[in-house]
């Protein structure tokens, strides 16, 4: 089991959201810390996020690094799918 970690960017948009919205991003992460580099909903990302992941959640994305020596996924930023990425 990783152990999940938040930048200041994910944890500001995950304190915004709705109760509905928080259960089902926190059952994302619950499965992200099981297995975060296979699964229906995770993709590995290329380009200028090349060596992270993206974990989709309906209309939002989880993006993420994983240390694996440390056991550690970085939860760099959750948000919308369209503005994610910028």
């Amino acid at each position: 089991m990783y152990k999940p970690l938040l930048y200041k960017r994910a944890a500001k948009y995950y304190q915004g959201l709705d109760p509905k919205k928080s259960q089902r991003i926190n059952q994302a992460i619950a499965k992200i810390i099981e297995n975060p580099l296979e699964g229906p909903h995770v993709k590995k990302l290329r380009g200028s996020y090349e060596g992270k992941y993206r974990y989709a959640v309906g209309n939002l994305r989880i993006v993420y690094e994983v240390d694996l020596d440390k056991q550690v996924v970085l939860i760099e930023a959750i948000g919308p799918r369209g503005d994610i990425y910028k």
